[in-house]
């Protein structure tokens, strides 16, 4: 009677204590009453390439591996009689940012584009120390690295898949972001520069191993169903004038001195990858003639390459401001390239302000631009998605849609009202 007399008392002592404990506020972008980009219109709306700072590692996923260190050593810690309770509490804050993050994503958007931590950079990582043998398209045997760095692909799928999108792997070749070891003879930069056979065969290696790595992360994670949809094989051959992009790090064009090596990865990706996962060449300035030109005779090359070679989409990367480039001669653009048989991708969408005009004015004007050309515009990705928490890129990440704890900006509401008048968008 005593237990259970006490019982009552806990009970009333400490129940209406539950009402008094102030609820987390989420973020406005993950809020109900938040309107939803997905919602209504989730074909044609997608995280852009730089999801936060565009910094070598991205910074969530650099938390990711500090918060699961912190796990486990707090594991080791505790005692093996603690309760559930203890459990849920002390698992929940380490997470929080990531969730925001999931759910920001899941609430607003149809598909996750990477970043920096799936460049070549950071799968390949470090120079190899040990090799094993590859068997390249030629019929000869190569060198290469035992091991790579697959991490960070795993936990970006993760991600995804956690907040119900599919994926574009962004960036599959990137000699500027590649380490310099892998275009070197016996990967040594001491060395000289690899053969164009040594180098097809190390593109081919690479191709096979990532996409191999997706398909059977897809087997075992996502029933086989494909989840990585799109892929950004190639970007930036052509200067602006349509001369050969040869900036001091492109060590693939110093090696091969014209751009078969990207044709030859389109036919290696076309090969590797399903026929489901769309091939993207990226590119920005594409409004400028000569270089459009240049751009179809390169997707000319790919078309006629014979075996599978294939490329479906061009990206066509969009950091602007809110008077330039001149919108008729951006947008002409878009349908010359849907017109030459092309799926247009709008990509890492950002706009600056150069008179101090309301950035959220300009998102809405553009995006005006591309629901009344959904016709020929596939899709829109957003790169200055949130606000950065390191200074350095303030000016890099311009005018986001959210705030760094995910809330809403005025950017993200103009975009809102700019889609909200039209009941559905043509893919």
């Amino acid at each position: 009677m005593k237990r259970y007399l006490l019982g009552v008392v806990f009970s009333v002592l400490f129940f209406p204590l539950s009402f008094t404990v102030p609820a987390e506020r989420l973020p406005e972008s993950c809020r109900d009453s938040t309107p939803s980009l997905r919602e209504c219109y989730a074909p044609y709306f997608m995280v852009g390439a730089a999801s936060s700072a565009d910094d070598e590692k991205d910074s969530r996923i650099k938390e990711q591996k500090k918060e699961e260190k912190k796990k486990k050593k707090e594991e080791k810690k505790k005692s093996k009689s603690r309760n559930e309770e203890d459990d849920e509490f002390s698992g929940a804050q380490p997470e929080e940012k990531s969730s925001y993050f999931i759910r920001t994503v899941g609430k607003h958007f149809s598909e996750l584009s990477s970043g920096s931590e799936l460049l070549p950079a950071i799968l390949l990582e470090k120079k190899p120390k040990k090799f094993s043998r590859f068997t390249a398209f030629d019929g000869q045997n190569y060198a290469v690295p035992a091991k790579w760095n697959s991490q960070y692909l795993a936990l970006f799928l993760e991600d995804a898949k956690r907040a119900g999108v599919q994926v574009r792997f962004h960036l599959l070749v990137c000699p500027e972001m590649s380490p310099d070891w892998f275009f070197f003879h016996n990967y040594d930069t001491a060395s000289r520069l690899a053969s164009m056979d040594e180098m097809l065969a190390r593109l081919e290696w690479y191709i096979k191993t990532v996409a191999d790595f997706i398909v059977e992360w897809e087997s075992e994670h996502n029933q086989g169903e494909s989840l990585v949809t799109s892929c950004d094989v190639v970007s930036e051959l052509f200067s602006d004038s349509g001369d050969l992009n040869r900036t001091p790090n492109n060590h693939l064009m110093k090696i091969f001195g014209d751009v078969s090596y990207a044709v030859q990865a389109f036919a290696f990706a076309a090969r590797f990858f399903p026929d489901s996962v769309k091939l993207c060449y990226c590119d920005h300035s594409l409004f400028e003639q000569r270089k459009a030109e240049r751009v179809k005779e390169f997707i000319s090359s790919v078309r006629s390459a014979g075996g599978k070679s294939r490329v479906n989409e061009i990206g066509i990367i969009s950091h602007l401001t809110e008077d330039w480039p001149d919108r008729k001669a951006f947008f002409e653009a878009c349908r010359d390239f849907s017109s030459f048989g092309m799926d247009v991708q709008i990509q890492q969408l950002d706009i600056m302000a150069r008179k101090r005009k309301n950035i959220g004015n300009a998102y809405y004007d553009f995006l005006r631009a591309c629901i009344e050309n959904s016709s020929s515009i596939k899709g829109v990705s957003f790169r200055a998605v949130l606000v950065p928490d390191n200074p350095e890129f303030v000016d890099y990440m311009r005018a986001p849609l959210f705030t760094s704890n995910y809330s809403c900006t005025g950017n993200f509401n103009r975009v809102i009202e700019a889609t909200a008048l039209q009941e559905g968008i043509r893919k």
